[in-house]
């Protein structure tokens, strides 16, 4: 397994999910309600081809910060979570987890934290369970190529123009006690 300091980040925790195997497959089963404090706005999915690719690192700013649930249904990604929370412990920090789809674990997200993702195989699926709807005028994006020193494990990577773009993390801090 890369890293997995992610327990690292307060708040952020990696719990196990419901997991049956034989001989026709898997079936895993969790509640996404109990794990957002009773609160699900929307369930989505992000299909990725390519290994390579990198996704985020994205934040929402209140009205629309968001709990998150994420995780890897087909392939695998190497996770990462940023700490944007100033009365947190672990502000300004960054930690990485390898979800995949055999380790059957979620990542429960709390607000306030971005995220983001390298998949490590083809086709990999990452399923979210989202507090809070989409909101453009709130979403960032943090460039994760910028100031956190990331080392992603693959280094041919693809990105898109947003994440290309993104502010740099002290923006993203700034940004996000400005909401408060």
């Amino acid at each position: 397994m890369l890293n997995s300091r992610v327990s690292e980040i307060e708040g952020v925790r990696a719990t196990p999910i419901f997991s049956a195997r034989d001989s026709r497959g898997t079936f895993s089963k969790f509640n996404p309600l109990q794990e957002l404090n009773g609160v699900l706005d929307s369930v989505a999915f992000s299909f990725n081809p390519v290994p390579g690719t990198i996704r985020g690192l994205h934040f929402q700013i209140e009205p629309f910060a968001e709990e998150k649930l994420v995780t890897c249904a087909l392939g695998a990604i190497f996770d990462v979570v940023a700490d944007l929370r100033p009365e947190s412990t672990t502000f300004g920090k960054w930690a990485s987890y390898e979800l995949n789809a055999t380790n059957c674990v979620q990542l429960y997200l709390p607000k306030g934290v971005a995220h983001g993702f390298q998949t490590l195989t083809s086709n990999s699926v990452i399923q979210y369970c989202l507090s809070t709807p989409y909101s453009s005028e709130n979403s960032f994006a943090i460039n994760p190529l910028g100031n956190l020193d990331i080392t992603w494990p693959i280094s041919e990577f693809f990105l898109s123009e947003r994440d290309a773009s993104g502010i740099n993390f002290s923006q993203a801090e700034k940004i996000y006690i400005d909401s408060l």
